[in-house]
């Protein structure tokens, strides 16, 4: 339940990805008009691009931070007009500033959004941005769009994302410059409609209107202090930030929304899970300097915990950790204080705290992978197959349960069922040739009607996602 520490400029290839699929998409079945492109298609496409992401991107599986995040988007949801998808939503450890609704309802947030964002409300209202791509089915207006797409246009996007800022990137210049209107970024009527659909389904959800409006300007000054251009392409493209912005204000003042306590009251739960955030996926300097802006003395004790224990300044984190009195304010503190004594190799500490944390929340998974890594340290395979069972409920794609999994079954039950946990393993790491290799393994040792059944299920899982290879 890793997750890599090189992120890659996620939106720059979510979109990469985007064109291919639809070019591959359109060359199976053509799409006369919009209403061609059926909400099913819509629906299998999305599914296909969740999957994609999920193999090639740092999904954080934290049950804290997705509690919260699924809370958040329920209570948007309510104010939405029906829709024919089910929005989910996922964190990925990224620090580009960025959010991004795919196909299906599929939302995927950056880790570096959540961190600029100052409270709940200025991402809610990103969050209500991209709903608003979703339901008035932008996407699907994008894939009509893309009939003007060329096979060489996209060679050359290609190019210059493989080769980077060489010969590759003036070729890729030269071949955006006819689609990127077409399909790497939303039209300007798209983007003045996301924002006024969007803002509204802000004030519906209960936040103030004005909360769209600081969150650009959020996004903006980012953008002029750094002078990168990793802000997200709905915030760069047409109509400009000042024009976007100046619009919103007046609808801001139509609107007389003036729920401003709800950036108090809820603010709280923001900086809870923020500082989990801060103290895993940020940086050293950059993550105290955010610390100091937490709401609550027990948030900065233990992101600055964390921070200090990633960056092997032990002694100043278990100094932090002393004191249990956070548990009454973080429900996931004995959770990080039994991970921080794993990873200095105090098990038996470690273990202690791990069980507390379960016996708060027994759905916690974070505490049962620590608990299960340490049941099969101490080889207590049986425990230890307990813990990673369960954990694989809550997140069936995890590559790495699969392969701890693949290790414990291997030993207790016989190598068919290591090898089928290794199998999905690689299916679910995107590894074609190591998930046939483990895959062959497991086919040349099934027996049981049991096993065979198994196989068929597994092969079954990877017909509907092969085309992505």
């Amino acid at each position: 339940m890793s997750q890599s520490k090189n992120s890659p400029p996620v939106w720059k290839k979510i979109y990469i990805y985007l064109l291919i699929i639809f070019f591959l998409f359109s060359n199976t079945k053509s799409f006369a008009s919009i209403s061609d492109f059926s909400i099913a298609d819509e629906a299998k496409l999305g599914k296909k691009f969740y999957f994609y992401l999920l193999t090639h991107y740092p999904i954080i599986y934290d049950p804290y931070i997705q509690h919260y995040l699924n809370k958040l988007v329920s209570k948007i949801k309510k104010g939405l007009p029906p829709i024919p998808f089910d929005i989910t939503i996922n964190l990925i450890y990224n620090k580009e500033i960025n959010a991004f609704a795919g196909p299906g309802g599929h939302v995927f947030v950056n880790t570096g959004l959540v961190l600029a964002m100052e409270n709940e409300a200025e991402l809610a209202s990103v969050l209500c941005h991209e709903f608003a791509h979703v339901t008035q089915r932008h996407i699907a207006q994008n894939i009509k769009r893309q009939k003007l797409l060329t096979v060489g246009s996209l060679v050359g996007i290609l190019a210059g994302a493989l080769i980077g800022k060489s010969a590759g990137h003036a070729v890729a210049v030269g071949s955006m410059a006819g689609v990127q209107s077409a399909m790497l970024k939303y039209t300007r009527a798209e983007e003045r409609e996301a924002d006024q659909v969007g803002i509204q389904y802000l004030t519906k959800a209960g936040y103030p209107a004005s909360s769209m409006i600081e969150a650009f300007l959020k996004l903006k000054r980012h953008k002029t202090l750094s002078g990168e251009n990793n802000i997200p392409p709905y915030f760069l493209t047409h109509p400009g930030i000042e024009e976007r912005i100046s619009y919103l204000k007046t609808m801001v003042k139509y609107l007389h929304n003036s729920n401003n306590g709800i950036k108090r009251n809820l603010n709280r739960d923001f900086d809870k899970v923020k500082a989990l955030i801060i103290g895993h996926y940020s940086d050293k300097e950059a993550g105290l300097e955010l610390v100091k802006k937490l709401s609550g003395e027990c948030e900065k004790r233990v992101a600055t915990a964390i921070l200090y224990s990633r960056n092997n300044m032990f002694n100043e984190a278990e100094k932090l950790f002393e004191d249990d009195l956070c548990q009454r304010e973080l429900p996931y503190y004995f959770r990080e204080k039994g991970r921080f004594y794993f990873q200095m190799g105090k098990l038996s500490i470690a273990l202690n705290y791990l069980n507390k944390a379960i016996s708060i929340d027994s759905k916690d998974y974070f505490a049962l992978y620590y608990r299960g890594r340490i049941y099969e340290a101490l080889d207590e395979l049986k425990l230890a197959l307990k813990d990673m069972e369960k954990i694989l409920e809550y997140v069936p794609h995890d590559s790495e349960i699969h392969m701890i999994l693949g290790r414990i079954k291997g030993r207790l039950v016989g190598p068919f069922y290591g090898y089928i946990h290794y199998a999905y393993a690689e299916l679910y790491k995107g590894n074609k040739n190591m998930m046939f290799k483990y895959y062959n393994r497991a086919k040349a040792m099934a027996k049981s009607e049991n096993e065979k059944n198994m196989l068929k299920e597994f092969y079954k899982k990877y017909q509907e996602v092969k085309e992505l290879w």
